[in-house]
């Protein structure tokens, strides 16, 4: 008996794919005996070139964007029945040829189609091999099977067709291009699945004829040439263009459905409550596996599966109907796992070569990196020697870190005087590092800050040369520069971080746009360096544009880069929008103290403050140094860095060094207009903002200039880059000895706190008692209160220097208790929490009575007017100051500030965000190498063939 054909051809999209479809069919060996064309185009050009088509049946679906399988039904809804005859099947022998507007078959496509079938009645489904319309001797797919997962895998795709899969047959599933159905099985299993409208529609349809207790084969030599994948042709719109992430979603969502579909009803509801749980899972993986574009998609597939209404019921139904066989018919035809691990090795194979070809090229880090951060260790261990047997730091912008590991939560949370600075997860990281002692983190800093600065330096700029001199060079520059110098000498702990952190920001930024675990890297050390150095952040944000400007195909990425210090910043950027007060959002962290004074001719050499090399100068030289000899001694190695920079440009590929001296540029700009904004106070003083990072900046940009330019010059560069060295640790290593020498700012402290012993001990009962203390200077008498032990570094929060009204109170507070006032003082005390009262001796104290003294407030005469304060009882000397203790003392407590009541939740967001970008940045592959030669160059793969001798 001759089978019946019906040919359903779906158009989707008209042009020449459509065409050849078309003439294709035309000119079949067996053509079909009837056409119907489901025509979703809305084009009358189409409309007009289908007719000519000459089709049984035309169809306008009433949803143009319906799936492939919606679609179909359609049409074959509107073919009649054929006249009752004999039939092994009960009727006609008819079959539904399936075909789409990109698919053009073989001429003998469908004759080999039906003679596969013809010789096995048990055979419901036959599927023809795929090939790629545009490399026609490419298999774009043949057969689909299940893994033990129920992960739907292509048993061959993407592959030259050498006839290594003609000997297949019995197949699992079969795509839906060119797909013959048996009509009706196709009527009795109930077609396509409409739920499943972007992928695995044909692979459900195959699993429950197979499960009806019918055959699906695969029939290689008949051919189908599309020139679209299945999710391609899903797709509305003229050029369907379907990204990665789109189709892994779509094929997660199918997955997931069929799950729900094909479990047993017991299990059904674990699975539904399941969604979510392994959605979250699953991206987790994604981001160890550095697929963060993948995380969104498998949510949207949970919760479109979860939330599908009566999509779920009815497929079960229709499964069930049609069940006439156990799963186990199924499960010799699924994946082996054995197949499924050499697939994954492949793929990881792939990968792994990807990695190779994109891999970025640096000089052999021995002996010249290893010289410059050993060198810098030997320095900085030298240099540090007085601070490293102390429990902390003080000085400057230094206190103790926090005062135990507890106290870290509270000083990132949020309460009701304000939000919490960014830089304070900065200073959480740092003392978790030594949790049993929290302010150890800052000695070890310090100890380590100048061999980690030049690894950071030879990290950024090894991708920019090639040789590994100047490199080494370029870390000894940095591990030199004056800013850094200045940082540690001066406790400047902000600066000191920022200058660590830019070059490996740098580094990472060299691979941003071809590793998400390095966008990662870059997106985490831009937070900590805008938590540190806020001035720095329009510098940064200008930077950002430009990237995304230049590179408009990674502005996806490049946008996920400020998500991080997005999630730390975002509290505090709402309370000053709040206030009004957005310029503050710059006002550096930490404790507040006043940088020594910068000059433009300082900057422009390097240094954000003179004093540290003034001083070296002072001792060495008979007379006091003036501009001039500054100007030799220390800009002679500054000088010659840009020059260097600039000369590169004239050479071979030197055009690299541009962007270096954009960067020194920007740094000098950002540093000019910081050392004119003063954002708040301390100490009666206005502090301005630190200059320090944004010469760091400046000089990071010259010195990266200065290595290209070395690298360009050859040996010709040698004494320029010896030169350079040279005159740049001269003067560092001078800045460096104040430490040694004990006149630097930064000192060791022999406990970890601030005030004395009497008022420690007292805190350690009760840590909300306050100490108000005094320190007369030339211009006034600064105050201050002091709770606990102490400031310590993680409760300061910059919006509480801007309350000028509590600023006001304070000074008044002072200035009665500075000079006999006769004003009851008791109430001001006390709603302050102050317990104790401490006169502390400024470093420009001079208690003489050699002339007369000018000064508004004299130590001696404070400490009269503190005695004769009835409130007061004195204690004495100790080695922070003289100390008095509040008689009134009614062991109540002021209310103090609040746990804000979204502060956990908002916690728990920003510690999200924060984790999850961490495991994106943690590196989980291994990282490809390239042999390298004696001579340091990187030796060629290995040929694969002879080309002298194989043709």
């Amino acid at each position: 008996m001759q089978p019946r054909v019906t040919a359903v051809l779906v158009v989707r999209r008209g042009g020449d794919a459509l065409a050849h479809t078309l003439t294709a069919l035309a000119h079949q060996t067996r053509r079909p005996d009837q056409l119907v064309i489901v025509d979703a185009t809305d084009d009358a050009a189409v409309t007009a070139q289908l007719a000519d088509a000459a089709p049984t049946h035309y169809v306008t679906p009433t949803n143009s964007a319906a799936g492939f399988g919606q679609l179909v039904m359609a049409g074959t809804d509107q073919v009649p029945l054929a006249e009752q005859t004999s039939s092994p099947y009960g009727g006609i022998d008819e079959w539904f040829w399936m075909l789409r507007h990109d698919t053009a078959p073989d001429l003998r496509a469908l004759e080999r189609l039906l003679a596969a079938v013809e010789v096995a009645p048990s055979v419901a489904v036959a599927g023809p091999k795929v090939m790629d319309g545009e490399h026609p001797t490419t298999i774009r797919e043949f057969g689909e099977t299940l893994t033990r997962t129920g992960a739907a895998v292509a048993l061959a795709e993407r592959e030259l067709d050498q006839a290594q899969h003609d000997r297949t047959s019995d197949v699992l599933a079969v795509g839906e291009a060119g797909i013959l159905v048996r009509r009706t099985v196709w009527r009795d299993v109930g077609g396509f699945d409409p739920a499943l409208t972007h992928a695995d529609t044909a692979l459900d349809l195959c699993i429950r004829i197979r499960l009806a207790g019918h055959r699906v084969v695969g029939v290689p030599l008949a051919r189908v040439f599309a020139h679209e994948s299945s999710a391609e042709f899903s797709k509305p719109g003229r050029t369907p263009r379907v990204t990665a992430r789109t189709l892994a979603r779509w094929r997660r969502t199918a997955q997931l459905h069929r799950r729900l579909v094909y479990a047993p009803l017991a299990a059904a509801p674990l699975h539904w409550l399941s969604l979510v749980p392994l959605a979250l899972a699953r991206s987790i993986g994604h981001l160890l596996a550095k697929r963060p574009t993948l995380v969104l998609g498998e949510f949207l597939a949970a919760l479109t599966v979860a939330f599908s209404g009566p999509a779920v019921p009815r497929a079960r139904r229709r499964l069930a109907r049609a069940r006439q066989v156990g799963w186990s018919a199924i499960e010799p035809l699924r994946l082996d796992p054995r197949e499924v691990r050499r697939r994954r090795a492949i793929a990881r194979d792939a990968r792994l070569g990807q990695a190779e070809m994109s891999r970025i090229d640096r000089p052999n880090f021995a002996p010249g990196g290893v010289a410059a951060v050993v060198g810098a260790a030997v320095v900085g261990l030298v240099a540090t020697a007085p601070l490293l047997g102390a429990p902390a730091l003080g000085g400057g912008t230094l206190a103790p870190l926090a005062t135990d590991i507890g106290a870290l939560a509270d000083g990132v949370r949020a309460t009701t005087e304000g939000a919490a600075d960014p830089f304070a997860f900065v200073l959480g990281v740092l003392a978790a590092l030594t949790a049993w002692q929290p302010s150890l983190a800052l000695v070890l800093l310090w100890a380590i800050a100048l061999p980690l600065s030049a690894l950071g330096a030879w990290w950024a700029v090894a991708p920019l040369v090639q040789r590994p001199g100047p490199a080494a060079a370029v870390a000894v520059l940095w591990a030199a520069a004056p800013a850094l110098a200045v940082a540690l000498t001066e406790a400047r702990l902000s600066a000191l971080i920022a200058h660590l952190v830019l070059p490996w920001l740098v580094a990472a930024a060299v691979r941003l746009t071809t590793s998400w675990s390095a966008t990662a890297v870059t997106g985490l050390l831009a937070a900590v360096l805008v938590a540190a150095a806020p001035s720095l952040a329009p510098a940064l944000a200008l930077i950002w544009v430009a990237a995304m400007v230049m590179r408009p195909r990674a502005i996806g990425r490049l946008l996920t880069l400020v998500v991080p210090i997005g999630a730390l910043a975002a509290p505090l950027i709402a309370d000053r929008l709040v206030r009004g007060e957005l310029l503050a959002l710059l006002t550096d962290p930490g404790l507040a103290a006043a940088p020594g004074p910068a000059s433009p001719t300082g900057i422009l050499l390097g240094w954000p403050d003179l004093a540290p090399v003034l001083g070296p100068l002072a001792t060495l030289l008979p007379a006091e140094p003036s501009a001039i000899v500054i100007a030799l001694v220390v800009g002679l190695p500054v000088v010659a860095l840009p020059v260097l920079g600039l000369l590169a440009p004239a050479l071979p590929n030197g055009m690299r060094a541009l962007a270096p001296l954009a960067l020194a540029a920007l740094g000098l700009v950002t540093a000019i207009v910081a050392s004119g904004i003063a954002l708040t106070t301390a100490d009666g003083r206005v502090v301005g903002l630190d200059t320090g990072p944004a010469v760091s900046l400046y000089w990071l940009g010259l010195v990266l200039a200065a290595g290209i330019g070395l690298d360009r010059l050859g040996r010709a560069g040698a004494i320029p880059g010896v030169v350079a060295v040279t005159g740049a640790a001269a003067i560092a290593v001078p800045a460096l000895a104040a430490i040694l020498l004990g006149s630097a700012t930064v000192a060791p402290l022999a406990e970890p706190r601030t005030l004395p012993a009497l008022v420690a001990a007292d805190a350690t009962g009760d840590p909300r008692i306050g100490t108000l203390v005094l320190t007369p200077r030339d211009e006034g008498l600064a105050a201050r209160i002091d709770g606990g032990a102490g400031p310590t570094l993680i409760d300061q929060r910059t919006v509480r220097r801007s309350d000028d009204a509590e600023l006001r109170a304070l000074a008044t507070l002072a200035a009665n208790l500075a000079a006999p006032s006769g004003r009851a003082l008791e109430r001001d005390l006390d709603e302050r929490d102050v317990r104790y009262v401490l006169l502390r001796a400024s470093s420009a104290e001079i208690d003489s009575d050699d002339g007369p003294d000018e000064r508004p407030y004299r130590l001696g005469d404070v400490a009269v007017a503190l005695d004769a304060t009835p409130v007061l009882v004195p204690v004495g000397d100790t080695e922070a100051g003289r100390l008095w203790r509040v008689a009134a003392d009614d062991d109540t407590r002021a209310a103090g500030p609040e746990r804000h009541p979204l502060s956990g939740a908002v916690l728990a967001v920003q510690l999200g965000i924060v984790g999850l970008t961490l495991l994106l940045a943690v590196p989980t592959s291994v990282r490809p190498r390239r042999e390298r030669s004696a001579d340091g160059t990187i030796d060629d793969p290995a040929a694969t063939f002879d080309e002298d001798t194989d043709d």
